[in-house]
């Protein structure tokens, strides 16, 4: 891959690269009927699905009899539509994200020129400029979205998410963790900061970060494209049913259709994050040609260990992240527990606030026939889910790995979910009531059923 210096990888990534894709949703723009450019509907009300392109349609029950099906139990084999993504809803993440990226390369600056740079520097005052900053990200969010005037739960989300990554990078400076790879210079230290939403991977003798291959490129390219599908095809399935395809009625935890819920709840949040993980190592493979991990390693079927789920195949970027930001500045000072327990509470605070800033903030209130509603969101679920995720983590550094014990190997990844899954509805009330779900429905081409 050619070599570029700092300076003009940053130009590419904040002025070009953005306006490149700007023209080409200009393009698209320009052959979308105007009912999609109602922003009212793109941005204002969440409640009410935005007026997309339908591309085409088909006749699933034509099709089933062309080959000698005549109909399928319980199915809709009837007329289906094929929605376009809403070009002005992702013209507005484009920006959302543009703003991030400006943000995260000030704050790269600052806090290398500050913390970075001054390695004698007392600890003491490093945290002090860290906390001055963690107070302005944790302020920005409602600021900036009243500025812009924006109230889809979707947009607002990767915008708050990357202050997230800010200000657990902030403190990593503070304390001096920070990958050393990254701190050798300003501009490899701007490109680690801006890079928010991926994990760099790094050669275990030098230090520095993997350059990414020819290869690695049309990889990310591919992964993008096929987490893609899946979404689209997930997407199209779950909207069906209100994204509770075994009904809203839960009569106790280990109802098998409260666990087919929240096993499908789950299967959306990884779908959504591995998409933004392909997006942004794709970016990050081409642009700066450097080596990225996966931040969702297929934890739902593959975990073997309570450890492995949460530190290994669930947002393995965040896991890195909080190891750096907090698990080992408070190992620092206290035992490997305290530290432990610290990392979980960290991370429900900071979904407390996330889900404050993206679905309860001046939300726009849902009809009165509406089942789910901003204004019932009550904060907290989301800490009692990491705080119960601690708990089955401490059982198993006590009892051992469930992989080692008799149970089959096949059942292995079944029983880690378990430990979890019957409480999944914790973490996804607040999105269900400030309907994210529904909002995330724009990003992605969707399969209707047109009657």
């Amino acid at each position: 891959m050619n070599k570029m210096d700092t300076t003009q990888q940053f130009f590419y990534t904040i002025v070009l690269l953005p306006a490149f894709v700007e023209a080409i949703y200009r393009c698209n723009l320009e052959n979308v009927p105007p009912t999609c450019h109602q922003y009212s509907q793109a941005l204002g009300l969440s409640s009410v699905r935005p007026e997309r392109r339908l591309l085409f349609t088909f006749d699933a029950g034509g099709v089933l009899s062309n080959l000698g099906v005549s109909q399928v139990h319980g199915a809709h084999v009837g007329k289906f539509g094929f929605l376009a993504p809403d070009f002005v809803y992702h013209d507005s993440c484009k920006r959302v994200a543009q703003h991030n990226m400006i943000i995260a390369a000030v704050l790269s600056v600052i806090i290398y020129h500050t913390m970075i740079s001054k390695r004698r520097q007392s600890t003491t005052k490093k945290m002090t400029i860290a906390g001055t900053i963690i107070v302005v990200l944790l302020l920005t969010p409602y600021i900036y979205f009243d500025f812009m005037d924006i109230k889809q739960s979707a947009v607002r989300q990767p915008f708050v998410m990357g202050l997230i990554m800010s200000i657990f990078r902030a403190i990593e400076a503070a304390f001096g963790f920070a990958p050393e790879g990254v701190t050798s210079t300003l501009g490899m230290y701007m490109i680690y900061f801006t890079c928010s939403g991926c994990e760099f991977l790094f050669d275990t003798k030098t230090y520095q970060p993997l350059k990414a291959s020819v290869k690695d490129v049309f990889q990310s390219f591919g992964r993008l494209l096929r987490v893609g599908i899946i979404n689209t095809l997930l997407f199209s399935y779950l909207s069906h049913f209100d994204y509770m395809p075994f009904g809203r009625d839960r009569t106790y935890y280990l109802d098998p259709r409260h666990l087919g819920n929240c096993f499908f709840i789950a299967l959306f949040f990884q779908q959504v994050m591995a998409f933004g993980d392909a997006y942004a190592s794709l970016i990050t493979n081409a642009i700066f040609g450097l080596k990225t991990a996966k931040m969702m390693d297929n934890p739902v079927v593959k975990s073997k260990s309570i450890a492995e789920f949460w530190g290994r195949r669930w947002n393995y970027l965040f896991h890195c992240v909080l190891k750096r930001g907090v698990y080992k500045p408070v190992r620092k000072y206290t035992s490997a527990a305290v530290a432990s327990l610290t990392v979980f509470l960290a991370s429900g605070i900071i979904h407390e606030w996330l889900n404050h800033s993206v679905q309860v903030y001046h939300r726009p209130e849902a009809p009165k026939d509406s089942v789910y509603n901003p204004r019932n969101i009550i904060l907290g679920s989301n800490l009692a889910f990491f705080t119960w995720a601690f708990v089955v983590s401490s059982i198993e550094k006590s009892l051992g790995e469930i992989s080692s014990t008799k149970v089959p190997q096949p059942l292995v990844p079944f029983l880690v979910v378990m430990t979890s899954l019957p409480f999944a509805f914790w973490f996804a009330e607040p999105y269900f009531q400030g309907r994210f779900f529904w909002d995330c429905e724009g990003l992605m081409p969707t399969i209707i059923a047109m009657d």
